[in-house]
């Protein structure tokens, strides 16, 4: 993995030497990225898994934010799935209907994720398809059926999983939602997809011993020092589809984060080459209040060969001896060159390949700069206080109906 930042100026940051070492401090402390180090954790998850998958034609994940993002993330970047996963994070009632109405319970995986144990969306997943399968008489392979990851205290999730026999694995309590991906919570279902979480931990522990050498603590101070309120907005444009889900978890992970006391530079997701039809003449041509992180892979000579000569006699040439990658490149190149002649301040990351390993550096350094730039505008990083007060309205609204 390479940062290369352009058009910047990192002469205005102010004095960071007492925060960057309370940074250091908590980033060696971390148990979400510590996780990785704890092979004993490591063993007997492989070993729950391997019983889980038994006979399993199908398998879905039930959770929501945390509990599905980094999950869906890792599941991404696998082209040639060993087990096919559907997750699902929100409760559309008539979608949620639609895709569980014909549900085989019997060769079915359900994985049912809740830090809390309490979380609302989930519970009702879970107690939906427990009347689908009551109704049917198959309760019984419901249950046989499920893991539950969830904190191991007094819960509505973890007293019905200890109730029926159900598989269980600990959440741990030190671990939050957004953060939780190399945990349990993101490495059970990559195992089952066929992730080699060997490599990933292997990409993230090189990121974790290395900060200085990745001027990690770059992006945050840039963003977050500034002698004047320079930025509003921190764009990140994912240049394959295989990162889709890393955007949307990014998301989560910052807005989260650093949301605070009304303070925060807010995060927005953009893909290459959609969204340059429709996000990208507001970057260009919008206000100057943004910074641009570019992550990019080389696409060159990858996919489908372009057939030319459909073209013949109509002056499109552009296609001669090309593949679909050549054109992702092309745009991935321009769009990056017309910023920096444009003098929009930007970096580039780049990936020189997407997969375990560099995925697991992209998430490691995620967590990192997140947790620096929360730490230069003086919030925490690890709670949301702002999102509880939904929580507790939603089950008053639910009494009261």
């Amino acid at each position: 993995m390479q940062i290369k930042y352009h058009n910047t100026n990192f002469h205005k940051i102010k004095d960071t030497i007492s925060n960057d070492k309370k940074i250091f401090e908590i980033i060696s402390q971390l148990p979400a990225l510590n996780v990785i180090f704890d092979q004993n954790l490591f063993s007997n998850t492989i070993k729950i898994v391997k019983k889980f998958e038994i006979n399993k034609k199908r398998i879905i994940v039930f959770g929501t934010g945390g509990s599905n993002l980094g999950a869906k993330a890792l599941d991404n970047i696998i082209v040639k799935k060993k087990n096919k996963i559907d997750f699902f994070d929100n409760v559309d009632p008539i979608f949620f209907e639609n895709s569980h109405n014909n549900i085989d319970f019997k060769t079915t995986g359900f994985i049912i994720v809740s830090k809390s144990g309490s979380t609302p969306e989930t519970l009702s997943q879970f107690s939906s398809l427990y009347q689908i399968a009551k109704d049917k008489n198959e309760t019984d392979e419901f249950f046989s059926n499920i893991l539950i990851i969830t904190e191991f205290k007094d819960s509505p999730l973890y007293k019905i999983g200890k109730e029926n026999n159900c598989l269980l694995l600990e959440h741990s309590n030190k671990i939050g939602g957004r953060f939780s991906v190399f945990s349990n919570v993101g490495i059970v279902p990559a195992i089952l997809s066929g992730i080699n979480v060997d490599s990933l931990y292997k990409g993230a522990a090189e990121i974790i011993n290395n900060i200085e050498n990745y001027s990690l603590l770059k992006l945050g101070k840039y963003l977050c020092t500034q002698s004047s309120n320079e930025f509003s907005s921190s764009v990140i444009m994912t240049y394959s589809d295989s990162l889709y889900f890393f955007g949307k978890w990014y998301l989560q992970l910052w807005a989260e984060s650093i949301g605070k006391n009304s303070k925060a530079i807010t995060a927005i997701h953009s893909v290459g080459t959609t969204d340059q039809h429709s996000q990208l003449q507001l970057y260009l041509g919008g206000p100057r209040d943004k910074f641009y992180t570019f992550i990019t892979t080389d696409h060159s000579n990858n996919g489908l060969k372009l057939n030319s000569e459909i073209f013949k006699n109509t002056g499109f040439d552009y296609f001669i001896n090309k593949k679909m990658g050549d054109l992702m490149q092309a745009e991935q190149r321009a769009t990056i060159e017309t910023f920096r002649v444009n003098n929009f301040p930007f970096r580039e990351v780049f990936l020189p390949k997407i997969d375990e390993e560099n995925i697991g550096k992209l998430l490691a350094m995620s967590f990192i700069e997140t947790i620096a730039a929360c730490i230069y505008i003086n919030v925490d990083p690890f709670d949301q206080p702002a999102v509880e007060q939904g929580k507790i309205l939603t089950k008053e609204f639910l009494k009261k109906s």
